[in-house]
């Protein structure tokens, strides 16, 4: 991440020039006051929020993960099918595996 910045209309600027790098295995912490842009930062490194300037570069093969603050769920589910359905795809990748290391 490089010198990315972030307004919020109608002229706030919530970031200004955040540089950061992250190492496989770290663990980060993101303080700051209400509206700092804490929430804002986590959302543009997650990919989910592509309205800033600046340079974002992910390392290949790596992903990030993002659990919004207040997620929009299907009443008509129950939080265990909510949970379910949100990890069926690595549920999935995990099944294919296991078959594979099961050959051999």
């Amino acid at each position: 991440m490089m010198r990315v910045g972030r307004i919020h209309p109608p002229n706030k600027q919530v970031l200004r020039d955040i540089s950061l790098g992250f190492y496989y295995g770290a663990k980060i912490g993101v303080l700051g006051l209400n509206g700092a842009g804490k929430s804002t930062l986590l959302r543009i490194m997650a990919g989910v929020d592509q309205d800033y300037v600046g340079e974002i570069a992910m390392s290949k093969g790596y992903t990030v993960g993002f659990l919004s603050q207040e997620p929009q769920l299907d009443e008509s589910k129950t939080v265990i099918e909510v949970i379910r359905e949100a990890v069926q795809p690595i549920v999935d990748m995990l099944a294919k595996y296991d078959q594979v290391n099961a050959k051999f």
